[in-house]
């Protein structure tokens, strides 16, 4: 079993490593000692274990980071991909910032920004934009809600500023793309 003494040492050890660096050529041993350490102490020494299941916890988050890393060097790594766009769905009913979706894949606002446009070839706020868009189309041509609701359920700050955005990015009102794609009863019997 580790000795308590050494806990700070390994603490320290591991501290000292940045999440992308390597582990040691043993990492496995180690991170089986711990456990199997942590398992025995956890009756007799609950204070030992919860070290040894801290280190341990550390070696793995620092595994996970190393191989979750996209090899494209300025990049998201897929899984922050599907969670930064899996995240802008699932909050398009809001004013979502920036900063918001940084937060939701652990990265400072600056570098998922720029991470954000290697990934996607455009700007973090415009993709945002554009989902809280289609959500809007979506819910002009699927409900009869007016044009104020849907701006409010789809996070504009009202009716006007949702006409400024659908018409820069779409090219025309919101009222007359909803006429122009709703179904006419002339099209139901053709």
């Amino acid at each position: 079993m580790l000795n308590p003494a050494n806990l700070e040492t390994h603490r320290r050890e591991i501290n000292d490593r940045s999440p992308a660096s390597t582990l040691p050529r043993d990492q496995t041993l180690i991170l089986a000692q711990l456990v199997i350490d942590a398992s025995r102490s956890f009756d007799r020494d609950p204070d030992t274990a919860r070290e040894l299941v801290f280190r341990a916890s550390k070696l793995l988050e620092a595994e996970v980071a190393r191989l979750t890393q996209d090899q494209q060097v300025g990049k998201l790594a897929p899984w922050q991909v599907r969670t930064a766009t899996a995240f802008i769905d699932q909050n398009s009913d809001r004013n979502l910032q920036v900063r918001d979706v940084a937060a939701a894949v652990r990265l400072s606002p600056s570098y998922f920004s720029h991470a954000f446009k290697e990934s996607f070839g455009q700007a973090a706020k415009s993709y945002i934009i554009e989902r809280r868009i289609a959500r809007a189309k979506t819910l002009m041509l699927s409900t009869t809600d007016g044009l104020a609701h849907i701006a409010l359920a789809c996070g504009f700050s009202d009716q006007a500023h949702f006409c400024r955005t659908f018409g820069g990015l779409v090219g025309q009102t919101p009222s007359r793309w909803r006429r122009s794609h709703q179904e006419r009863p002339a099209d139901l019997a053709a």
